[in-house]
């Protein structure tokens, strides 16, 4: 059984205007995906695992199309976007960051996800409780977005 999106970020993200360009960073099988696009963003996914994608891609065709949603639906891993720099005007990483083997990881997961962020744009993110160790403190983690320059 798949878990509903999160209402959270569905509230977050609808006060956000429409035309934002979106990114649903380590979308899974498309539990926030398919809200996204039904909010009318200009929305782009990515997964690490093929079938996870493909998933997404049936998720979110109804509202984008087939063609767009086989476009806008990628393989990536959290650390290696293959996207522009300053390409996105939110960031979606609902879990994304769990990932992380360890803080120097999670560090180039962050710079990443700076790298495709326009200036001024938004992260949105849900981490699980010491997901990568006893160091992933709250404040350890501010830290490390500010050493990535977030803050």
């Amino acid at each position: 059984m798949s878990l509903p999106p999160s209402d959270h970020l569905l509230r977050t993200l609808a006060a956000v205007a429409p035309s934002s360009r979106v990114l649903d960073l380590g979308c899974g099988r498309g539990r926030h995906t398919a809200p996204l696009a039904s909010l009318g963003f200009d929305l782009y996914a990515c997964t690490s695992e093929s079938t996870d994608a493909a998933a997404t891609r049936a998720a979110v065709e109804a509202e984008l199309g087939k063609e767009k949603a086989e476009q806008r639906v990628s393989m990536a891993r959290s650390a290696a976007l293959g996207y522009p720099d300053d390409f996105f005007d939110w960031v979606v990483a609902y879990g994304a960051y769990d990932e992380a083997a360890n803080m120097a990881m999670l560090v180039d997961m962050l710079s990443e996800t700076y790298r495709v962020l326009k200036p001024g744009g938004w992260v949105f993110v849900a981490m699980r409780e010491r997901a990568i160790g006893a160091d992933a403190t709250p404040e350890a983690l501010t830290r490390l977005f500010v050493q990535v320059q977030f803050a």
